[in-house]
């Protein structure tokens, strides 16, 4: 859950796994303090989330180290579906990154995270009514920005 929620903030996976590190630090150390008037997972979620927010305001441009860049591999057997599907890893997460947070959140915990509706609820701390309305809208939204066609914006077809 704690992946899922700074991952929906942040989206850099070396960034996310920084964050999610100091998070369970947070935890750890703000433990003996947790009264329990609300659940865990929705405390939890809170650290996870003010983290994620705060590393987001402190980011620098990325830049990538040569040794990081992603060589073709010769023996691969299909090199353009090969692209194609990094293709469009890249454009979902570009599309999600635009989604609305809570949309974001909901979406994420239910795909990569696989956690139920309820799970999702407590989490988040709203009603399963309106996680269900934030994944259907977020669902009907990266439907839409995918099936939209920009002259000169990145396609699949490229």
């Amino acid at each position: 859950m704690v992946f899922a929620v700074v991952r929906s903030v942040l989206g850099n996976r070396d960034e996310v796994e920084d964050t999610a590190q100091n998070v369970f630090i947070k935890i750890y150390r703000g433990l003996p303090r947790f009264q329990g008037r609300s659940k865990l997972s929705s405390w939890i979620y809170q650290i996870a989330r003010n983290e994620a927010l705060n590393a987001a305001s402190r980011r620098r441009p990325e830049v990538v180290p040569v040794e990081e860049l992603e060589l073709a591999d010769p023996d691969a057997a299909d090199p353009e579906e090969e692209y194609r599907d990094r293709r469009l890893r890249e454009l979902l997460e570009q599309y999600l990154a635009q989604l609305d947070e809570p949309q974001r959140i909901a979406l994420d915990l239910y795909y990569m995270g696989e956690r139920s509706y309820n799970e999702i609820a407590d989490i988040m701390n709203i009603p399963v009514g309106t996680v269900k309305t934030h994944i259907h809208r977020g669902k009907i939204e990266l439907r839409r920005m995918m099936t939209r066609r920009q002259p000169d914006g990145p396609g699949l077809e490229k």
